[in-house]
C-alpha cells in the first residue's frame, strides 16, 4: 500500500520566505500578521501531494504569549485568536481535499524537557488546547516533538475525550532515547493504553531517524511513520538552518522506512513542498 503523506515544515518555510519570526510565539505570530503566507504554504504542500496538513498551532498557547509580556487574560485571548485563525487558514487551504491535524507541542521548549511544568499543569493546559482545536474544526490531533513520557501521557489523558483520531510523534536525544533520556521503547509501550492511530518520530536528523526506525518496528503495534529534520546537526530552536541534507539522502531514509513498513512519511524543519513532492512520487 502507498503511504499517507504528511506535509512539511511551516516555521522554516516562513523564515525562508523573508519573514523574521519573534521569540517565544514564533510562527504563531504569522497566523495574524501573515495569514495569506501561511495559507499559501499549506496550499503548496497540498499541491505537492500530501494527504494531511498540520495547523500552524505549535505555539498558539497562553503560556507562549505570556512570555512576550502580555498579562494572563490578554495572552489567553490573543492565543485563542491565533489558534482559531490557524485552523481557519488550514481549512481554507484544504477545501476538504486533505485532512487537517491540529498540532500540539510540548508546553515549553521541545529540546529542553527539564522545563516541563509538571503533570498537573500539563493536564489543565493540554485540555484547553485540545478542546479549542477540536471546537475550531480539525479532523484530528497530532502531538509533535514530544520529549518526555510524562508530558506525552498528560497530553493524551487530557485530549482523549475530545477526539478519536490522535497521532503521537517523539523527538529524540539519540536513536534509542527521548530528549528526556527515557528509552524510546518504553515511551512507545507507555502509550499503548491509549487509542493512538499512528506513532511517529519527528525533527530528528536523518541518521538518527534511520537508526530509530528499528525501535519503532520492534515496538509499535499500530501504524508508524517519520518526518525528519533536514538540517545537518542538532535542530535549531529558532528554526534557522544553515546546512541542509541532500535530497537523495532524505529519499534514501524515506525508502528504507517504507521497506520497514512505515505508513506515514513527511518532513519537519527544512522540508519544503519540493520534498513532499519527492515523497508523493516515490
Amino acid at each position: 500500500m502507498s503511504p499517507d503523506i504528511l506535509d512539511g515544515a511551516m516555521g522554516s518555510e516562513i523564515i525562508k520566505r523573508g519573514v523574521k519570526l519573534p521569540k517565544h510565539i514564533w510562527s504563531a505570530w504569522a497566523n495574524i500578521a501573515h495569514p495569506n503566507l501561511v495559507k499559501k504554504i499549506h496550499q503548496e504542500f497540498i499541491e505537492a501531494g500530501c494527504h494531511y496538513i498540520t495547523t500552524n498551532t505549535f505555539r498558539t498557547t497562553t503560556r507562549s504569549y505570556k512570555k512576550v509580556g502580555l498579562d494572563s487574560m490578554k495572552a489567553q485571548r490573543v492565543a485563542m485568536k491565533s489558534l482559531n485563525a490557524a485552523v481557519e487558514i488550514a481549512s481554507q487551504a484544504a477545501k476538504s481535499k486533505v485532512q487537517i491535524l491540529g498540532s500540539i507541542a510540548p508546553l515549553e521548549d521541545c529540546y529542553m524537557p527539564d522545563l516541563y511544568p509538571g503533570y498537573k499543569k500539563a493536564i489543565d493546559e493540554y485540555s484547553t488546547i485540545g478542546k479549542a482545536l477540536i471546537d475550531a474544526g480539525v479532523d484530528g490531533l497530532i502531538l509533535e516533538t514530544m520529549n518526555s513520557i510524562s508530558e506525552t501521557i498528560a497530553c493524551l489523558e487530557s485530549i482523549k475525550k475530545y477526539c478519536s483520531l490522535i497521532w503521537v510523534s517523539f523527538n529524540l536525544k539519540d536513536s534509542k532515547h527521548l530528549q528526556s533520556g527515557e528509552r524510546l521503547d518504553l515511551a512507545l509501550n507507555s502509550i499503548k493504553k491509549f487509542h493512538v492511530d499512528c506513532v511517529l518520530i519527528n525533527c530528528n536528523e536523518l541518521d538518527r531517524t534511520k537508526e530509530a526506525m528499528k525501535v519503532l518496528v520492534s515496538n509499535c503495534s499500530t501504524r508508524w511513520g517519520i518526518y525528519p529534520n533536514l538540517g545537518i546537526g542538532e535542530p535549531s530552536p529558532d528554526g534557522f538552518i544553515n546546512d541542509y541534507a541532500d535530497d537523495q539522502d532524505f529519499l534514501s531514509v524515506s525508502k528504507e522506512a517504507l521497506h520497514l513498513g512505515a505508513s506515514v512519511l513527511g518532513g519537519c524543519c527544512g522540508s519544503s513542498p519540493k520534498h513532499i513532492g519527492l515523497l508523493a512520487n516515490l
